[in-house]
């Protein structure tokens, strides 16, 4: 904030060098992948474009495949695609989980990409990602996975899961800020399959009056094209944001993935264990593993209310409700919202 306030003096350059150095590699190694790998974007669904526009060069006229369990900004987004001819399945949950097999079934020769949530913002679904990505791969189709949802909550491999293209914006389990966030591309990818849609970067005048001495070897302009992941980046980004993001990873660092996973799955099954089974209904199928929880209350009227009145914040969606307990909450936090729920 210094360094947007008063400029590079006192050290605030030095920072923001440092973060912009060094943020791509301490996410990278979050997921499990090389620093080459990871650029950054403006938010998730950023990154998610940058596999669309591709669709044509991974296969000429292939379709998309995914399902109603990924994040409705990005079905909305794929729905416009299919309204402009573009051939778009969408596999339909049953009993608010999606089946392995409905998915493996929607890939076939005709299909390009597979695009998913790897954690459903919904209700905290899993996708069996790395079977659903081995079938794609026999059918030439590439995976991208959105793993905003899972991120910085539970211990990830990237490679284990086998995805292509993934991103995630930071302002969820990273402690980031809205306006930053990372897209990882395969390495072997990066320019091939993924072609690039952005040339950031700058430009070098070799002619005068720009130069003293013009190099008669070079052309006019001279420029240096990205040969990583940045060259997916649009350009300048949110700088404030990513020192935000890089203080978060490094907090995560510090505690451990695996620990504040953990303490999230034992608050969930604190809560789920103590609510009113007769007034909620669970529809998440992967509590065990996921720190999402979501619930359809018998009876919506006033909880709202109640909720806010006790000052407590949990996240309402049309006939669900959503709570995702983090580090920072306790068994008290849980206690107090068990207390509104069971009233």
């Amino acid at each position: 904030m210094a360094y947007q306030q008063m400029g590079p003096a006192s050290g605030q350059m030095e920072y923001v060098e440092d973060v912009v150095t060094k943020v791509r590699g301490r996410f990278g190694n979050l997921i499990g992948a090389k620093e080459s790998e990871i650029g950054l974007v403006h938010c998730t669904k950023a990154g998610e474009q940058i596999a669309i526009d591709a669709v044509d060069d991974i296969k000429m006229g292939g379709g998309i495949v995914t399902n109603d369990l990924h994040f409705s900004g990005s079905l909305h987004n794929l729905m416009g695609l299919q309204a402009t001819g573009r051939k778009v399945t969408v596999v339909k949950a049953e009993n608010w989980q999606v089946p392995t097999e409905k998915m493996l079934a929607a890939i076939d020769d005709s299909t390009a990409l597979v695009v998913l949530s790897l954690v459903s913002n919904v209700n905290g679904h899993i996708e069996n990602m790395a079977e659903i990505t081995q079938k794609a791969h026999r059918h030439g189709a590439l995976v991208y996975a959105d793993f905003i949802q899972a991120a910085g909550t539970m211990p990830l491999d990237i490679r284990a899961l086998g995805v292509d293209m993934a991103a995630c914006s930071t302002y969820k389990w990273l402690f980031g800020v809205f306006g930053a966030g990372f897209v990882y591309v395969r390495q072997d990818l990066q320019g091939k399959r993924l072609r690039d849609r952005l040339f950031p970067g700058r430009v070098d005048y070799n002619y005068t009056p720009w130069t003293e001495t013009a190099d008669p070897s070079q052309p006019d302009w001279i420029t240096q094209a990205n040969s990583d992941a940045t060259r997916y980046q649009p350009g300048h980004v949110n700088y404030m944001g990513y020192c935000a993001a890089y203080e978060g990873l490094q907090f995560l660092e510090s505690m451990g993935v695996e620990t504040i996973w953990k303490k999230a799955l034992g608050l969930n099954q604190r809560l789920h264990h103590g609510l009113d089974p007769e007034k909620y209904t669970c529809i998440s199928p992967h509590m065990q593993q996921s720190a999402i929880l979501c619930y359809m209350p018998k009876d919506r009227a006033d909880l709202r209310t109640k909720l806010e009145a006790a000052k407590i914040t949990i996240t309402h969606i049309g006939n669900r409700i959503r709570i995702s307990p983090a580090v920072y909450n306790t068994e008290a936090d849980i206690d107090a919202l068990l207390h509104v729920l069971n009233s």
